[in-house]
């Protein structure tokens, strides 16, 4: 398949797990990339529809956090030669908010709660790994 963002971000495989790791253990799992989207675009706003309006703010800034770092994994892989695993992924999220979190970005703060950020006070910050 082409290299696209929408394919890189939301339709592969590896994106794809990734996605569905982290919003599943927040409850979120229905806002999940699907195939039936055809752009990132598209994708958001139709998962932003499928949370509470509480959450979307703390939806929208986690989904920043993970196409950055799905960036930078394709970036790895393509430049370093070096890939790492979904599970190294999502320990790459739970760190990078904590990292948000002590920067004094609050919104990850409910998000950083479940998934267990040591800011938050869950303890090991690599709970979202766990799964």
């Amino acid at each position: 398949e082409s290299e696209t963002i929408t394919h890189l971000l939301i339709n592969c495989s590896y994106s794809r797990q990734v996605w569905f790791s982290a919003l599943r253990r927040l409850g979120w799992e229905n806002a999940a990339p699907s195939s039936v989207h055809f752009s990132l675009a598209e994708w958001w706003c139709a998962a932003r529809k499928c949370l509470q309006k509480e959450d979307r703010k703390a939806f929208d800034t986690l989904t920043v956090l993970i196409c950055w770092l799905l960036w930078k994994e394709r970036n790895n892989r393509t430049f370093d030669r070096s890939v790492h695993t979904i599970q190294e992924t999502l320990v790459k999220v739970t760190d990078e908010i904590t990292y948000w979190l002590l920067a004094g970005f609050r919104r990850l703060q409910m998000v950083a709660h479940v998934l267990g950020s040591e800011v938050s006070g869950g303890g090991q910050g690599r709970a979202i790994a766990a799964m």
